[in-house]
């Protein structure tokens, strides 16, 4: 008797696992984080390989403040092809980020771009991550890298951070504090955003922290001498819009094909720059003066010769204009506090 009953199987409900995600995504949702990681430890002894239950338990593990257990997991997934590599992989750079190890962060972007098989919708995020983590790795910040964002004193300190005249601490302090509660970090953004004196890229960053997290209200940003009122919720995706994706096909048409390491500085650039200047767009819209214009950096920052001519004959375009173009550019790359639009 004893023996059949070991033999027996537990046979479960039709469509548990479904059940147990949606179950486990919104206590997430409604913050009910042990809940959550309940839900997901239990989905997850049914269904050992179940990619949401994986996924579902990283986020859980975030939240707790357990880091390095998450980061583990992330490792795992992607060794062993569990869930989508791309979701995953974006989630683990951010889990190296709030852990301060940045040079696996610029190793692990870095080998992504290589393969250039980069989604486009999380290509953003990425490439302001790895400007930021090739900063960071000159940087001291091995005691800062400890807070912890689930302490009062921490969050406290994180927040003295954004004062500081070091762009490093502000960084590490808008990171930190995008896994805070929104009532207490919310306030602290929007003075950010609202500054005069603040980092324009950091701002940008600002801005994406409260994209992702769909703040739906209007927010007025100070950037450059210039004021705009904009909803987080509403921007869209610099590399989704029109114009954007216009530059970045005349840079493909020119470029690519004979030289595609060009083609990616170009790229860099080019998401850079309009990461800093957003939420305002590039001036004048006119995609062939920006793509000649980022060709023209892109081409002096390699140490490759190109005219003007030639770039005059490859976008149909006069030297006169992509030149300004190419100085806002570069005073971006060179100036923080640079006025791209005089």
């Amino acid at each position: 008797m004893d023996k059949e009953k070991d033999e027996r199987k537990i046979v479960y409900f039709p469509n548990v696992a479904g059940k147990l995600v949606e179950k486990g995504m919104a206590a997430l949702k409604a913050k009910e984080i042990t809940k959550a990681h309940e839900h997901f430890s239990q989905l997850l002894e049914i269904e050992p390989e179940h990619p949401q239950g994986h996924f579902g338990m990283v986020l859980s593990l975030v939240e707790m403040g357990n880091l390095s257990e998450a980061s583990e997991r992330c490792e795992t997934m992607m060794q062993q092809g569990i869930g989508d590599y791309y979701d995953i992989f974006q989630v683990y750079i951010s889990i190296l980020v709030q852990l301060g190890k940045y040079q696996k962060v610029v190793t692990m972007i870095e080998a992504v771009l290589q393969e250039n098989q980069l989604p486009s919708n999380i290509a953003e995020s990425l490439y302001q991550l790895l400007h930021f983590s090739r900063q960071m790795t000159n940087y001291d910040l091995d005691s800062e890298a400890d807070y912890d964002a689930g302490h009062e004193e921490d969050v406290d300190k994180l927040i003295d951070y954004l004062e500081s005249d070091k762009t490093e601490k502000q960084w590490l302090a808008i990171q930190k504090l995008s896994t805070v509660d929104e009532q207490k970090s919310l306030p602290v953004y929007l003075t950010y955003l609202n500054a005069t004196n603040k980092d324009p890229l950091l701002k940008s960053l600002v801005l994406q922290v409260l994209r992702e997290k769909e703040l739906d209200q209007e927010v007025v940003v100070h950037k450059f001498g210039r004021e705009i009122k904009v909803n987080p919720a509403t921007l869209q995706d610099i590399f989704l819009q029109d114009f954007s994706l216009s530059v970045k096909s005349k840079l493909s048409d020119v470029v690519e094909q004979g030289n595609p390491a060009l083609f990616e500085m170009c790229m860099q650039i080019w998401w850079h720059y309009l990461f800093a200047i957003s939420p305002f767009e590039a001036e004048p819209p006119n995609s062939s003066v920006w793509a000649a214009a980022v060709h023209k950096v892109a081409s002096e920052m390699n140490g490759e010769d190109v005219t003007n001519e030639e770039l005059r004959m490859f976008y149909e375009v006069k030297p006169s204009e992509f030149e300004v173009a190419a100085n806002r550019i570069m005073n971006i790359e060179n100036q923080p506090f640079y006025r791209p639009f005089e």
